[in-house]
């Protein structure tokens, strides 16, 4: 059964024709053996079959199938939750953009504004914000915990997954927390968006706040010793 119906199809057809570049969506699967202590696989057949209606609406999306088991780039990434998808350029190794779980209701716009930052290389960031993050020397991970039925989490997301597209140093998961209760209650998630910012210490940073909020916190996460 399709995801979306003829009229929103004809409007993020619309919405997508900007893209002049190609957009490969990896979507990492798993098997479906429970582990325990670990969160069970997510909507992995709805999430493939979402992507691909979407793919299907414009010919520079692309919707490949992986399985995490034995993936080499998985193992680099650190991958281990199904569904994760990455988000990236074609032709791209970019492993810093994800999003875990199934992009559905609010999270569909998440969805669609990413592919259009990818698609047409323009990016949310202000150049304050990448000159502050230009000092970054190492990884930092920007996990943003969220529900489809929030309206406010695609801010916090789309600052994250922005901030990653400009800075390699970053890497932003939203990650769906209802189908990941395990992880969620792991960092103590009760309200969302709530975005996890892993350095040296781990931070937090509660609600859809301004970008400059989010690089202030990155940078104290990593210890850069920079006065925001």
């Amino acid at each position: 059964m399709a995801f979306l119906d003829e009229s929103t199809q004809t409007q993020v057809k619309e919405i997508l024709a900007s893209i002049s570049k190609d957009v490969e969506l990896v979507v990492y699967t798993g098997s479906s053996l429970v582990v325990p202590g670990r969160d069970e696989p997510g909507h992995q057949r709805e999430t493939l079959e979402l992507l691909k209606e979407v793919a299907s609406l414009n010919d520079h999306i692309s919707v490949v199938e992986k399985s995490i088991a034995g993936d080499s780039e998985a193992q680099a990434a650190g991958i281990s939750l199904a569904p994760t998808t990455l988000l990236r350029e074609g032709g791209s190794s970019r492993t810093n953009i994800r999003f875990i779980g199934l992009p559905s209701g609010y999270e569909f716009q998440t969805l669609i504004q990413t592919l259009l930052m990818l698609g047409t290389g323009e990016a949310l960031t202000s150049e304050t914000s990448k000159d502050k993050l230009a000092e970054l020397g190492e990884t930092v991970t920007l996990q943003s915990f969220v529900t489809p039925t929030c309206p406010y989490c695609p801010q916090a997301v789309l600052t994250a997954f922005s901030l990653a597209f400009d800075n390699e140093n970053i890497v932003a998961e939203g990650i769906e927390a209802n189908e990941f209760p395990m992880l969620s209650q792991q960092y103590r998630i009760s309200g969302v968006p709530d975005t996890v910012i892993k350095g040296h210490s781990t931070e937090r940073v509660l609600g859809g706040q301004p970008e400059r909020v989010f690089v202030e916190t990155i940078l104290k996460a990593a210890q850069a010793g920079v006065e925001a």
